[in-house]
């Protein structure tokens, strides 16, 4: 999505503008990246060029249960702030400063919200995501999927999870009763 933020630069700081996306696509081609977005979005003239906050509701996203391995749609909803700096300062004409990985506004006085949604939705996303809370996932042993039935080598797997502490809860709990032979 570009704005267009030409006579915003030529304001003073400050000066805001209020928009909002409904439905509206966003692509970065070379990442093979496509969204839609919906949601307000707030530009304001900084000393650099615009301070852009959004509110975006996006498409749901595919993705694989880290559980179970079934597929499941996802929704993702993402918030920023971000400065866009201005490729040149409109009334001065000079360049400001700028890293290499700040967000910039084109030649053409328009920003692209394309990378920002991109970044943002990555980071929202679940590094272990679950397609219900109460997924049981995989038999570790035999693979069957327990959220359609039970396998009859569940429960000895599930019991050895604990066995090497049960040494340790049964040594605690004698020191609780009879008092710790160290105080």
């Amino acid at each position: 999505m570009l704005i267009n933020v030409a006579t915003l630069l030529q304001e003073p700081i400050g000066h805001a503008r209020q928009y909002f996306a409904d439905g509206e696509a966003v692509s970065v081609p070379e990442e093979g990246y496509e969204q839609t977005i919906t949601g307000p979005i707030r530009v304001i003239r900084s000393d650099r060029g615009v301070l852009v906050t959004a509110s975006f509701d996006l498409d749901p996203v595919e993705l694989e249960c880290s559980r179970c391995l079934e597929t499941y749609l996802q929704p993702v909803h993402i918030e920023f702030d971000e400065e866009y700096v201005a490729y040149r300062d409109p009334l001065t004409g000079l360049r400001p400063e700028a890293d290499e990985d700040e967000f910039r506004i084109d030649q053409r006085w328009h920003l692209d919200l394309s990378e920002a949604v991109r970044q943002y939705e990555q980071s929202a996303l679940p590094i272990q995501p679950v397609c219900r809370p109460d997924c049981r996932g995989l038999c570790p042993t035999c693979g069957q999927h327990l959220n359609e039935a039970t396998c009859g080598c569940t429960a000895a797997v599930t019991s050895d999870k604990w066995s090497p502490l049960s040494g340790l809860a049964e040594r605690l709990q004698l020191e609780e009763r009879h008092g710790s032979p160290e105080a």
